[in-house]
């Protein structure tokens, strides 16, 4: 392990920030939270676990991959770069139908709920030619990618320049996003099936991801802008020790809302149980 370290480590100085105890234990809760949904979404075949599924699957991923390139640990394995970009496209429409469904559970599928499926498959085609490349280019770009991160959306792996993979997704999350308040704005807890209690679960969870979004956005929009600054912004953790502890607050919602999940749970247990015996 010390050799593995010693051979791909970097920025070990920083391993002990702030930002980076945020990120691990926000990769930790979010591991354990992701396990419980594909539990919760096998029983109950509900399409809001499936879609918080996805959703959280797809936040772990943006995360890990980072903190991989930040450490330099992403080296040792180069096959995992650049394959999440279609996952971070599902994000945003999964929160939206997570909250719509959560909301308006009798609400059926759009008609054409396909379409809000087209970034996602534009992503994995823009993520071939990376999937092509011999192993000594990958080597070769993540060698240069983990000390000069702003290769990471200038690198030539792919049919468009990887900066507008940032600007579109960033830009259908804030669509998304103002759709989700809407549907918050105009749900009438006069006339809804729900509980208040899931109606302020839901508004945590939007709340949340709001602002981890308009972090990751400013980011973003400085890393695009001033080469300088983003570079520094990128790679100086504490830095980004604010951005880690809001992934922080998303995996500690859905660490809680899987366990909201396992009370659901041993209600349908006891319901089913007395239904059998009554």
């Amino acid at each position: 392990m010390t050799d593995f370290i010693a051979e791909f480590g970097i920025r070990q100085e920083e391993w002990q920030s702030w930002g980076m105890f945020f990120a691990l234990l926000g990769l930790s809760l979010s591991v354990a939270a992701i396990i419980g949904f594909c539990y919760y979404a096998i029983r109950f075949n509900d399409r809001r676990v499936l879609l918080i599924t996805l959703l959280a699957i797809a936040s772990f991923w943006h995360a890990f991959t980072y903190a991989l390139i930040f450490t330099g640990f992403i080296r040792a394995v180069p096959e995992w770069y650049n394959k999440g970009i279609g996952l971070y496209y599902l994000i945003a429409p999964c929160a939206y139908f997570f909250v719509l469904f959560s909301l308006f559970p009798r609400l059926k599928w759009p008609r054409y709920p396909w379409l809000h499926l087209l970034p996602f498959v534009f992503g994995v085609i823009d993520a071939i030619p990376y999937a092509m490349a011999s192993i000594e280019e990958k080597r070769a770009l993540l060698e240069q990618v983990v000390y000069d991160m702003q290769l990471g959306v200038r690198h030539e792996y792919g049919y468009i320049e990887q900066k507008w993979h940032y600007i579109a997704k960033f830009f259908m999350a804030f669509i998304y996003v103002i759709a989700q308040w809407r549907l918050i704005y105009v749900h009438d807890m006069e006339f809804s099936s729900i509980s208040v209690a899931v109606r302020r679960n839901i508004v945590y969870f939007s709340l949340v991801y709001s602002g981890q979004l308009l972090l990751q956005g400013g980011m973003v929009v400085s890393l695009l802008s001033n080469s300088s600054q983003s570079s520094f912004i990128m790679q100086n953790m504490d830095q980004l020790t604010t951005i880690s502890f809001f992934y922080l607050t998303l995996s500690c919602w859905l660490f809680q809302h899987m366990c909201r999940l396992g009370l659901r749970s041993d209600e349908v247990g006891v319901m089913r149980y007395a239904k059998m015996n009554g």
